[in-house]
């Protein structure tokens, strides 16, 4: 009566809603998070003591991951306009939570020497969340080949990384989605992918031969940079491929201190 389940119990699944991609279990999982909450207000009318809840808007539900970087990401493909999302958290001898229309709000990846890459990842969803939607398909107990990366099969190419030690970096992107609903009905009647896409990253280098670069430099010329990131296993096989699109360079930091080498932190941003 008391069991409890534990992380070994639970798989979460996702899958596109037109059966592209296909059905998979996403593994190297570190925290799912799983929830909804309603806007509400209170009502004072006269001549009552008591309150009134009314319902104040539509209901907030969201998913929210952070996985190891250990295979190549499928969660990228619903980056674009109509990709849309089918997804479940599976225990309890496979009973099932989950939805059918989730839309890619946040994805950022982190790299770090001597660390596995990781990634954090959200999702907005407009459908009703409940149990017994199971987005696991016929391919229950299916898994995903993992390639572990470590810092010699990270590159990053951005300003000055070819004589500068590059230590890491943080890369995202935000989508944006707006829904728009009508009266009668508890979920949206169609969800607009709203243009551009925002894409942000900073990386960090020990310094060697660099400065920064003036500081009016950005207000002068916002020419676009070619900034990207590669993570590939130890065997070779490319995990994942990162681009800021038309990436302007917007700011600097330079640290100095009695305890370490200089560092150079460079932040980038871009749109597509």
């Amino acid at each position: 009566m008391y069991d409890t389940t534990l992380n070994y119990d639970c798989h979460f699944f996702i899958s596109g809603v037109d059966g592209s991609p296909s059905p998979r279990e996403l593994s190297g999982i570190e925290s799912l998070d799983i929830g909804y909450s309603n806007s509400s207000n209170v009502l004072a009318p006269l001549g009552s003591i008591r309150g009134l809840t009314t319902v104040g808007g539509a209901t907030n539900q969201t998913v929210s991951f952070s996985r190891n970087l250990i295979y190549e990401d499928p969660i990228l493909d619903f980056t674009g306009a109509s990709e849309v999302m089918k997804g479940s958290f599976n225990y309890n001898n496979n009973a099932s939570y989950g939805f059918t229309d989730g839309y890619l709000s946040s994805y950022s990846v982190n790299c770090a020497v001597g660390a596995i890459p990781k990634v954090n990842t959200s999702f907005t969803v407009y459908d009703e969340m409940k149990s017994g939607v199971n987005a696991s398909g016929t391919i229950i107990g299916f898994e995903t080949p993992i390639y572990i990366p470590s810092q010699g099969s990270i590159t990053a190419t951005c300003d000055n990384s070819t004589s500068n030690r590059v230590i890491g970096f943080d890369y995202s992107l935000t989508v944006n989605k707006k829904p728009y609903y009508s009266i009668g009905s508890e979920t949206p009647t169609e969800v607009k992918h709203i243009n551009p896409i925002q894409y942000s990253a900073s990386v960090q280098m020990e310094v060697d031969d660099i400065f920064l670069q003036s500081g009016f430099d950005f207000l002068n010329t916002r020419e676009n940079k070619s900034v990207s990131f590669s993570i590939k296993g130890k065997n070779g096989n490319t995990l994942q491929n990162l681009t800021i699109p038309n990436a302007s360079l917007v700011s600097e930091q330079l640290t100095s201190s009695s305890d370490g080498a200089v560092r150079l932190t460079l932040n980038y941003i871009g749109s597509q």
